[in-house]
C-alpha cells in the first residue's frame, strides 16, 4: 500500500472509516460498525469518482453477528475484479481524508 503501512490500515478499520485511491477512483472504507437494533455488525465501501464529492455506488456490503468475521470478509472476498484485498493493496493509495 503506497502512502501507509497495509496492517496499519486493516487494524483502523476496527475503529474507524479509512479511504484508498485504486485505478484513479476513490473507495471509502466505512471500517466495522455495530447496528444495536439489528445485533449485527457490518461493514461497506463507498466507490467514488476522481474526489469524495462525485459518489458512484455502495462498492461492498458484507453484515455478519462477529466483527471479526466482518473484517475477514472485506479482506478475503473477491470484490476487486475477481480478486481479494490483499491482492491489490500494493496498487492502492491511503489516501488522509
Amino acid at each position: 500500500m503506497k502512502a501507509g503501512n497495509v496492517k496499519e490500515f486493516i487494524n483502523n478499520l476496527s475503529i474507524q472509516d479509512e479511504m484508498v485511491r485504486y485505478k484513479e477512483k476513490l473507495y471509502y472504507f466505512y471500517g466495522i460498525r455495530y447496528d444495536s437494533e439489528r445485533d449485527i455488525y457490518y461493514t461497506s465501501i463507498d466507490k467514488f469518482g476522481t474526489d469524495i464529492y462525485h459518489f458512484e455506488e455502495e462498492f461492498y456490503r458484507y453484515e455478519s453477528k462477529s466483527s471479526v468475521d466482518c473484517l475477514e470478509h472485506l479482506v478475503s472476498d473477491p470484490y476487486w475484479d475477481g480478486k481479494d484485498f490483499y491482492q491489490v493493496e500494493n496498487e492502492m493509495t491511503w489516501v488522509d481524508g
